[in-house]
């Protein structure tokens, strides 16, 4: 895509990007899971780094979902030899080991930490030490922290995608569904 990923994009830029561009790159990106959700396909790496952005429209920013190098396909596969994903936006149950099955939710945790890249323009946990970041998502006593400018509708759906437990995360349906309804009130189409 023209601007290369998303992390790229808002690393170049001053690593904001304005509500109704946030809404719709999410949208985009929510609407690109639910389609691989949908063929039984779980992304594994979903992150900024992983989603390519064409930001030449104003009016129509166009994100992508990329790198699909660690997917699999869900029904029969397990997670062994070695986790899978990056650190910061890999869920709890894969971190902790509680479950071998693949599950989309870890796709629905990893889009909550997109969810306040976009927001926020940060890496997340960059300052940390990567088993201080196992030790926080295992114990779910780590997450991101939330501007207090942040809209109560993004932080409400980014606060549920990275919910400490699968079965409380959002399908991307229904995140789909949530952030339609949000460009909606912004009048975005």
């Amino acid at each position: 895509m023209i601007n290369g990923s998303l992390k790229q994009f808002l690393r170049k830029k001053d690593r904001t990007i304005d509500r109704r561009k946030r809404v719709i790159l999410a949208m985009d990106a929510a609407f690109g899971m639910e389609y691989l959700h949908g063929k039984n396909i779980v992304h594994f790496d979903l992150k900024c780094e992983n989603l390519l952005v064409n930001m030449r429209d104003p009016q129509r920013p166009i994100c992508k979902i990329g790198d699909l190098g660690l997917s699999k396909v869900k029904q029969h596969t397990l997670v062994s030899g070695g986790v899978r994903g990056t650190l910061p936006w890999m869920a709890p149950e894969l971190l902790s080991g509680k479950s071998n099955m693949v599950s989309e939710k870890i796709d629905v945790y990893s889009f909550g930490i997109v969810m306040w890249e976009l927001l926020t323009g940060e890496e997340p946990y960059s300052d940390m030490r990567a088993a201080a970041i196992i030790g926080g998502i295992v114990n779910n006593s780590l997450r991101p922290q939330i501007p207090s400018w942040c809209d109560p509708e993004w932080k409400s759906l980014m606060e549920n995608c990275w919910a400490s437990e699968p079965a409380d995360r959002p399908s991307f349906t229904e995140i789909s569904q949530r952030l339609r309804k949000m460009a909606a009130a912004m009048n975005v189409k």
